[in-house]
């Protein structure tokens, strides 16, 4: 036999389960924000810090590694800017790990291009007072 459904039980129902979804969405958001603190850069800083202080290796990298921090940090800064969107905070972490790992890797190849534009740029310079 079909059970019958009042009005008011649907309705009932209904408020139960809206309920129910907002209380869902609260826990989400909550758990997304957690989780943007973990990774947050100074959390990644902290440990790189520990690490630092624990072995000899990254005592060598260590310019590198915070130039890839600075960098990574700084480019999500200009995409992200002030933004409270959630979806936008991860598009600009995602952004400033990629940055950030790039820069650690590429650090030698970086600093000469960037020293040889920068050369370049001043000669231009002096050669435009010269004249």
């Amino acid at each position: 036999m079909e059970k019958k459904y009042t009005k008011e039980s649907l309705q009932e129902t209904i408020k139960a389960l809206e309920i129910k979804q907002a209380e869902k969405g609260q826990l989400l958001k909550r758990e997304l924000l957690n989780t943007y603190e973990n990774i947050k850069s100074i959390n990644i800083f902290r440990n790189i810090i520990k690490e630092f202080y624990s072995t000899d290796k990254y005592k060598q990298d260590f310019v590198e590694i915070i130039a890839g921090l600075t960098t990574g940090f700084l480019t999500k800064k200009i995409v992200v800017g002030k933004s409270k969107n959630p979806l936008l905070k991860i598009v600009g972490l995602a952004i400033q790990f990629g940055i950030t790992t790039l820069v650690s890797k590429k650090y030698n190849t970086l600093k000469d291009s960037v020293i040889q534009i920068i050369s370049r740029f001043l000669d231009e310079k002096e050669d435009k007072r010269q004249k």
